[in-house]
């Protein structure tokens, strides 16, 4: 690397919201520099996982579903653009217990903002999915125009067409550092230094060790995802949409995700337990599932999904960058003028990474943004 004319963008990150940033500042016709540690979606990261659930009717906060919105539609032009398979529309089933916050929580979305979602009584919930155990009192709500969205297929897209709108990006070379003067930023790596006039600073659970300001606020915490291969090919199986289940005051909610028609090999469903409080330093702390990983896995579908059977598969340990209140940050850094991050993405980021990836390029560039993600800002921490 060399120091020649700087770069207008230089992002640090090549997962979900560093492709999709990379991608929306390249076509506006900004040189582009994107740095990624290891390689694209990395299991290391949080981009990464075959599947992730993507949906409108947002119990963790309203304000989210015009960029839920705007990330669906920019997933479905992407794969047009970069002729990608990228979304699977299966549905997704929310279901609780009575009184359930987070079947509220969706209910109050899909109102304030006339999404279509099916109304289910414990007995609706039992046709839609067969294969699940809601028991006999809860109710949930349906949303059909959603399902899950194939990550590692989205960030390849996503940095395909960056790169070939002129975008240039360097893999297996982590960032050391920044500097910011009056005429830019400095982006240290260990091959070298290159120059831009600004940054964005979206890697995931390294963040924290980029930006010092931001430490208190971000934690990185360990979460097991699990794929169970079902028993048989019955239709109960066939038929399962995505499902989160809120399993009520204390327990952490959990989720699951149907097999994926074009996946090569067993067909396999995913389960997992949304969340967790057990730290993870990404680069120090072992990846290795261990037993009782497996058993608390099997436990999760032997309760909720005794329809899919089969055997564990395979687990894997994903890295959580959490906030205090578990919403993103989506701001300038403190003190800086030059640096922009999108970070904290706690879990739940994914399915918004093109609505993010665009706000944060322009906020870079330009300073401002159109899309609504001022109630992302740091202030509300202050």
């Amino acid at each position: 690397m060399h120091a020649d004319a700087p770069a207008d963008l230089a992002v640090i990150g090549g997962g979900g919201v560093g492709a999709f940033a990379m991608r929306a500042a390249a076509r506006t016709g900004a040189r582009v520099i994107g740095f990624e540690r290891r390689w694209p979606a990395h299991p290391g990261g949080s981009s990464h996982g075959e599947s992730r659930v993507w949906r409108h009717a947002y119990f963790e906060h309203p304000d989210y579903v015009p960029l839920l919105r705007h990330s669906s539609a920019d997933f479905a032009a992407l794969e047009v653009e970069a002729g990608a398979p990228l979304l699977v529309r299966c549905g997704v089933l929310v279901a609780g217990p009575p009184g359930s916050t987070i079947v509220e929580g969706c209910r109050a979305a899909a109102r304030a903002h006339g999404l279509p979602v099916e109304e289910l009584d414990a007995a609706g919930l039992r046709a839609r999915a067969p294969a699940l155990a809601l028991g006999p009192d809860g109710s949930g709500i349906f949303e059909a125009d959603a399902g899950f969205v194939r990550p590692e297929a989205a960030v390849d897209a996503a940095l395909r067409v960056a790169v070939r709108a002129g975008a240039t990006l360097y893999t297996g070379d982590a960032v050391l550092g920044l500097d910011e003067d009056a005429g830019g930023v400095t982006v240290h790596t260990g091959r070298g230094s290159l120059r831009a006039r600004a940054a964005l600073v979206c890697a995931g659970a390294w963040t924290a060790g980029l930006l010092p300001s931001l430490a208190g606020l971000l934690h990185v915490t360990r979460q097991v995802q699990g794929w169970f291969c079902p028993a048989d090919a019955g239709a109960d199986v066939d038929r399962l949409p995505c499902w989160l289940v809120d399993r009520g005051p204390g327990e952490r909610l959990v989720y699951g995700i149907p097999c994926d028609p074009l996946r090569p090999g067993p067909r396999r469903a995913k389960i997992a337990v949304h969340g967790s409080d057990i730290p993870l330093d990404p680069d120090r702390d072992p990846r290795a599932v261990g037993p009782a990983d497996r058993v608390a896995l099997e436990a999760m579908r032997d309760r909720y999904a005794p329809g899919v059977g089969g055997p564990l598969a395979e687990a894997r340990v994903c890295a959580y960058t959490m906030t205090p209140d578990e919403h993103f940050i989506v701001d300038r850094v403190p003190g800086a003028r030059r640096i922009v991050t999108v970070a904290g993405l706690s879990g739940h980021g994914f399915k918004l990474t093109p609505a993010l990836g665009a706000a944060a390029a322009a906020l870079a560039l330009t300073g401002q943004t159109d899309l609504p993600v001022g109630f992302l800002g740091l202030s509300r921490f202050a």
